[in-house]
């Protein structure tokens, strides 16, 4: 059964000072003018007294050993996280309402006070408030009872059914996905390759994306239960909101799919095949072709090859303040560099989901944040233009930048994880 025992690991960990004090924001938000120099070694003893706060609160619960379900596990981490913060906050408050000037604070006298005799019994006074109004309430009117469903539906799991109905159009982009991420007004600016270089003209969301008769009934059936799975956690990731394990799955699901179901990807593999159909005495006969194709969604190892390295790669969204990232008609760029098939796929013109190379053990509750200049928006979009094979779509206010310095994909996920390794080097 997929459940958690132990909430109070946090209460066993020794405190660990980090480069970036996390209570370092609240007091800049106070105090703007004072430097970091002066804020940091204060902040140090802050962040530790907010350490042990919720490590006594965690222990103030250890006689609660409900099975919890491991579905509820990224949630508790983000409500700790949230919570963290809110201490910090009144921490910070707190001392400097006491009036002395931080610029003059010893940090030592500082340690003193915080976690001293005096310090430690606000301490203790205060993770019980914690845990009797916060993580208490949590537990027992949110946690429990979503653990109890996840656990009854994991015992009793409803079948999924497919439902097949005669589709002449087959959108191997969804429409929800274009019309809820990229229509501005019901409408969508398509960009199609020409001997001239890329024309540009507006289309209805509905009217881009599709070929007709692509593939059977039966497989568009199976398409949308997938489309229906990953709905929730595309928005999910776009909010910063954690994903549970089978939200992630269902996330990888459907990037996966994305790469397979597209006409190009589709017409590669009639052709890889017509030698052996051709071989078997079946050259030229569509419905065999058509068949051996959608054989792909039966073959488990052919998907896992696929999907492992997206699922178990490092995660990071890009996020641009101009609407700079395009949707090609093969919905991302992709490549093997090694270790794996890496992807970018952007969900919006202003966001973009990114696979790093390396891997994890165990995926982190949100991913990595890159907010990116608008050379490096450029230059993701290159990539993106560069990877279509015919059209794609772009926000009205899209403008083709010839002069935007043309990378490959490789040095693109080199400058992205150079990025965000810098900015995690800085926060520990």
């Amino acid at each position: 059964m997929n459940s958690e025992r132990d909430h109070s690991t946090a209460s066993r960990v020794a405190f660990r000072k980090s480069n970036r004090p996390a209570t370092r924001a609240a007091a800049q938000k106070l105090l703007p003018d004072l430097s970091v120099a002066v804020i940091d070694p204060l902040a140090h003893v802050w962040d530790e007294v907010v350490h042990r706060i919720v490590g006594e609160m965690l222990t103030f619960g250890e006689h609660d050993q409900s099975l919890l379900h491991i579905n509820i596990r990224e949630e508790m981490v983000l409500e700790l996280a949230r919570l963290q913060l809110w201490l910090g906050e009144r921490i910070v408050e707190k001392r400097i309402a006491t009036g002395q000037a931080l610029a003059f604070v010893d940090p030592e006298r500082e340690r003193q006070d915080c976690l001293g005799p005096a310090g430690a019994a606000m301490i203790t006074a205060t993770a019980k408030l914690a845990y009797e109004h916060i993580w208490k309430r949590s537990m027992e009117m949110r946690w429990k009872p979503k653990s109890q469903k996840a656990m009854e539906k994991d015992a009793n799991p409803p079948r999924p059914k497919l439902s097949v109905k005669p589709v002449g159009k087959n959108h191997f982009i969804p429409r929800w996905f274009i019309r809820d991420h990229w229509a501005v007004g019901g409408k969508v600016l398509r960009w199609r390759r020409t001997n001239d270089g890329w024309k540009s003209a507006p289309r209805g969301f509905g009217e881009w994306g599709f070929r007709q008769k692509l593939y059977s009934d039966r497989l568009e059936a199976y398409f949308s239960l997938i489309e229906g799975d990953a709905k929730e956690p595309v928005q999910m990731l776009l909010d910063t909101r954690p994903l549970n394990g089978p939200q992630r799955e269902s996330l990888v699901g459907f990037l996966v799919i994305q790469m397979l179901r597209n006409p190009y990807f589709i017409d590669a593999v009639r052709v890889d095949i017509a030698p052996t159909l051709a071989e078997h005495g079946f050259a030229g006969d569509l419905e065999m072709a058509s068949k051996a194709y959608e054989a792909i969604y039966q073959n488990n190892e052919f998907y896992n090859l696929l999907a492992h390295p997206v699922m178990w790669s490092r995660w990071a969204l890009v996020r641009t303040r101009s609407p700079l990232f395009v949707l090609p008609d093969v919905f991302g760029a992709r490549a093997d560099l090694g270790d794996g098939l890496r992807v970018i796929v952007p969900l919006t013109p202003t966001a973009c989901f990114v696979t790093l190379r390396g891997s994890e053990s165990e995926k982190r509750i949100v991913p990595r944040y890159l907010p990116a200049d608008e050379g490096l928006a450029r230059r993701i979009s290159s990539v993106l233009i560069k990877s279509a094979a015919n059209e794609f779509l772009s926000h009205p206010e899209f403008r083709i930048d010839e002069s935007s310095q043309a990378v490959t994909f490789k040095e693109l996920l080199e400058e992205i994880e150079a990025a965000i390794d810098q900015d995690d080097q800085g926060s520990m």
